[in-house]
């Protein structure tokens, strides 16, 4: 009863407001035919990476409880798949909301999925189940079926990136491959080397962007509201039976068009917006490119996906899902949930982090890395204002990180294939050797 009374409030008042407001709203829609639109509003994933030259392949993959995922991968500007084999295999993953798009939407020389492509990576991009591009099961709907929609981010790990990751390798050949992930991508690589550790033996180094696992401080408004109220969200999607969480819409995409693109009088309310929820950095907020990215974002996740980040943020652990004493007696034999093993994650792993990021706080990360035994390089973004979002949509990304993290990368391929710091010593032994014996002989 009371969801319903709070319910028809809010009903009632949207009501007065479009009545209170339908006058300034008509008197908007005529500036909104001056607005200019960026040229790439609209494109999808293909689209883009045609129009800039970048061969694109389509993957499928299954995972073993029925999903069907689909990953892009690309090559290099004007480029071919012939020599693919000959290059170190990355598998590059969104954050929340998302898709592979994030990781190309910028252009060239800006994107970091078509910055690694040019410096000669075997560029693989990945889509969690439910989003845009992976909206296929074996057997469910994700229409009619409300199945589909019962997975967080634990289960990405334990299920989407350990397929994601055999087929890579088994398409390429390579022992191990390189990872990247921005903020859910990095939190379901913890759970999965944390859930199974026999991943970490494939990875040749994990660089995390803004990477998320504890969120005690997180200060982003929205999901620290959301957080708070988690239960009443819960109560609301099991009463009006809601499953899925903002999956792409053509209504949003046109009202960003309308709204954020150039000349549009109300265009600084979409940048106050992602200030809100990401953090403030004006300087580096390319705004004509909101639409575009409203193109193609949100992508759409599982209620219990938000579910699973709002225990995060209300418990301030890093642990499986909470499904109430009861379930947690039957699954974990606990009534609580277990905390993911961080010791557990021996693959070598990168942090990158900054200051003003409302999702990814100093504090958890440096608290992460004190718990993940094999953090090979940390690194807190000097430019005091990165966001984030910024990660992947700042104007300056390129020159602030992609470009350090492409070099730190490299540090780490060792020949055609990504076969770690063996291959080095191995080198250096064989010619340890053969100077030894041309010694010995020629003494």
């Amino acid at each position: 009863m009371y969801i319903l009374k709070v319910g028809i409030v809010l009903l009632l008042s949207l009501t007065v407001l479009c009545e209170e407001y339908e006058d300034a709203f008509e008197e908007y829609a005529d500036q909104f035919k001056n607005i200019i639109v960026h040229e790439d509003y609209g494109l999808d994933i293909y689209n883009f990476l045609y129009k800039y030259n970048y061969p694109t392949q389509t993957h499928w993959v299954q995972t073993e409880d029925g999903y069907v995922l689909r990953m892009q991968r690309i090559s290099s500007r004007h480029g071919n798949f012939a020599d693919s084999k000959n290059k170190p295999a990355i598998l590059l993953m969104h954050g929340i909301l998302s898709s592979a798009m994030d990781f190309v939407f910028m252009g060239p020389n800006k994107s970091l999925g078509l910055v690694l492509a040019d410096a000669g990576f075997d560029v693989w991009l990945g889509n969690n189940r439910g989003n845009t591009w992976s909206r296929q099961h074996v057997t469910l709907d994700p229409d009619i079926d409300a199945k589909f929609w019962d997975y967080s981010f634990e289960t990405c790990g334990y299920y989407d990136l350990p397929a994601k990751i055999d087929y890579i390798i088994e398409q390429t050949g390579q022992e191990k491959i390189f990872y990247v992930g921005h903020s859910q991508g990095t939190t379901q690589f913890f759970a999965m080397t944390a859930l199974r550790p026999e991943y970490n033996d494939k990875i040749a180094l994990m660089s995390a962007l803004a990477p998320v696992a504890f969120m005690k401080h997180l200060s982003s408004p929205i999901p620290r509201f959301m957080g708070k109220y988690m239960d009443i969200i819960k109560l609301a999607a099991d009463l009006f039976h809601i499953h899925e969480f903002l999956g792409h819409s053509w209504l949003i995409s046109e009202i960003a068009k309308q709204f954020c693109s150039d000349n549009s009088t109300v265009q600084e309310s979409c940048a106050i917006f992602l200030f809100t929820l990401c953090g403030y950095d004006s300087p580096q907020l390319d705004r004509s490119l909101i639409p575009v990215l409203a193109s193609n974002a949100p992508a759409g996740i599982s209620i219990k996906m938000l579910l699973h980040y709002g225990q995060e943020i209300r418990s301030g652990y890093f642990r499986r899902f909470d499904h109430g004493l009861l379930l947690n007696l039957k699954y974990y034999k606990s009534v609580t949930p277990p905390a993911f093993q961080l010791s557990a994650i021996t693959a070598p792993v990168a942090l990158y982090y900054s200051q003003n990021d409302y999702f990814a706080a100093v504090q958890d990360v440096e608290r992460l890395a004190t718990e993940l035994p094999n953090v090979v390089k940390k690194r807190l973004i000097e430019y005091k204002l990165f966001n984030h979002l910024d990660f992947i949509f700042a104007k300056n990304t390129n020159e602030i990180i992609n470009m350090d993290l492409v070099a730190h990368l490299k540090e780490y391929v060792k020949g055609p294939t990504s076969g770690g710091n063996n291959i080095i010593i191995e080198k250096y032994i064989f010619i340890t050797l053969i100077i030894t014996i041309w010694t010995i002989y020629f003494k």
